[in-house]
């Protein structure tokens, strides 16, 4: 079983990848990371947020977008899907911007 915190090295070596992959997707800000200094830790649940982001596995995008979509609903439930998409774009849109300024 996979520690709650994990290195590149550990996610690379878990993933059958090289280290420097680790490091690119975390700064394309692909793979959650917390930045220690100059050293960097994954939690375990984004890691598997990540794995489940890359799977090509039909129910697993379904059931993404059933959890999406439960959210939206309850976030704005007077709205169609049309209201609920565009506010999914708005929030996407404001994490982005929140990214790109830190």
């Amino acid at each position: 079983m996979l520690p709650d915190v994990l290195t590149p090295e550990q996610v690379a070596e878990h993933l059958q990848l090289d280290r420097e992959t680790v490091y690119r997707l975390i700064r394309d800000r692909r793979l959650g990371a917390i930045r220690i200094g100059r050293a960097y830790r994954i939690l375990r649940e984004d890691l598997d947020a990540f794995m489940q982001a890359c799977s090509t596995r039909p129910e697993v995008h379904q059931a993404l977008f059933n959890r999406v979509l439960v959210y939206a609903e309850r976030e704005n439930p007077d709205g169609d899907s049309d209201e609920i998409l565009e506010w999914l774009e708005r929030v996407d849109e404001d994490r982005k911007r929140q990214r790109s300024a830190s």
